[in-house]
């Protein structure tokens, strides 16, 4: 008997040793093909640019100059995955979307709806898929959102008062900011404007959900939009792309007050790049379940692993496209 104790004793050691190894195994293969859909992802995007003379525009805007007082029957925002498509060898899925029509039509909800694997991490949580609203299409979920900078240009208008403002900046997009980053709001970037150099510059970076994050349509990326989040409904979760302002891996807003003291004294346009709580905005910064960072993909083509405890102004260079800064790449 003390022998058999002895055995079942050294079988439960060896197991409790061995399991870390098989899980950590596990998370290096995952990891390995979200660095494979990123590359693929960054390589539609620059084969879209040697076609096109540009890399997509982050998303379409509501549609000028009812510029969302119609919503959303005038919200085209498809956003820079549906662009890429013909790229991602989804040619088909593609040419089925009606891209004059609006996201929530009858017409797009088969294109709407097909998953292309290649736009999911292994890492990340498993995703239900569910109308958002009555009346509108079911949508699938994508992992990775595009670089918008540091400019917030989905949830805030570069106008004074409700677009289209003639007074302000970007009329005719019904103010909506194009941003610094590589992509955003009815603007396409030329691989020339990447003064910061292509290896110095995020392209796409993971947008993963959160660990307690409900069940929901929300972490999708062929549309453009901010919904209420999963937590409290009093901050808002863009989707398909992401910022730089807040620090990377950050903790989402779970009661609204970080939103409401990021955004609260927010000006035109929108302060937040000074406003120290907006660095604990997780809905809007890129994140990932790989443990102590994320992948991100890179102007030049290239994946690499940014660790979450990067020094802030060197990650929020990293995000613009013509910013000046000088980085290294022993700096992250």
């Amino acid at each position: 008997m003390i022998e058999l104790l002895v055995v079942i004793a050294i079988i439960a050691v060896l197991i409790a040793l061995l399991l870390p190894a098989v899980q950590s195994a596990r998370e290096a293969a995952r990891r390995i093909q979200c660095t494979n859909n990123l590359k693929q992802i960054a390589l539609a995007a620059s084969t879209y640019e040697t076609a096109n003379g540009a890399f997509p525009m982050g998303n379409m805007n509501f549609k000028f100059p009812t510029c969302g007082s119609a919503y959303p029957s005038d919200a085209t925002i498809h956003s820079t995955f549906v662009s890429i498509m013909p790229f991602m060898e989804s040619g088909a899925q593609f040419n089925s979307y009606n891209l004059i029509r609006p996201f929530v039509s009858v017409s797009n909800t088969t294109s709407s709806n097909v998953q292309v694997n290649a736009y999911t991490c292994p890492s990340d949580l498993d995703f239900t898929q569910e109308d958002v609203a009555a009346g509108y299409v079911p949508y699938v979920h994508i992992s990775y959102g595009t670089s918008r900078g540091r400019n917030e240009n989905i949830g805030y208008n570069w106008a004074n008062s409700a677009p289209p403002d003639s007074t302000a900046p970007y009329y005719k997009s019904c103010n909506c900011d194009p941003g610094d980053g590589m992509f955003g709001c009815e603007a396409s970037v030329a691989i020339s404007a990447v003064t910061d150099g292509t290896s110095n510059t995020f392209l796409f970076g993971e947008m993963s959900r959160f660990k307690d994050e409900p069940a929901s349509p929300f972490a999708i990326g062929n549309i453009t939009i901010v919904f209420a989040d999963d937590y409290s409904g009093k901050s808002g979760m863009p989707t398909s792309g992401a910022f730089v302002i807040p620090r990377l891996n950050a903790q989402p807003d779970r009661t609204g007050a970080v939103y409401s003291a990021c955004f609260a004294s927010a000006v035109y346009p929108t302060d937040w790049i000074n406003v120290q709580a907006c660095q604990n905005l997780g809905q809007y910064g890129f994140r990932s379940l790989h443990p102590g960072g994320a992948n991100f993909a890179f102007a030049d083509g290239s994946v690499r692993f940014i660790k979450d405890s990067i020094n802030l102004p060197t990650y929020r260079g990293l995000g613009t496209r013509a910013g000046g800064e000088v980085t290294s790449a022993d700096q992250y």
